[in-house]
């Protein structure tokens, strides 16, 4: 397994406290296409759907809450 970016983790922390891929961009100063790739990525190389975007706003599924908590 890969390590983690600070990259990843820093987009990954954002849209968890952010509650959208818009708005952590905005407060990491970065396009929206950028954070979506980086948690995305993150996702992969753990094996593990950090994020629901099913609904309106992301959501934590219980492997990103146990990670996000780490």
């Amino acid at each position: 397994m890969i390590d983690p970016t600070i990259h990843q983790l820093l987009c990954f922390d954002a849209v968890v406290s952010e509650g959208s891929f818009q708005a952590a961009a905005a407060k990491l100063h970065r396009t929206h296409p950028t954070v979506f790739a980086a948690v995305k990525n993150l996702e992969a190389q753990l094996g593990l759907t950090l994020l629901d975007r099913g609904g309106y706003r992301v959501a934590l599924t219980d492997a990103g809450r146990s990670f996000h908590e780490r």
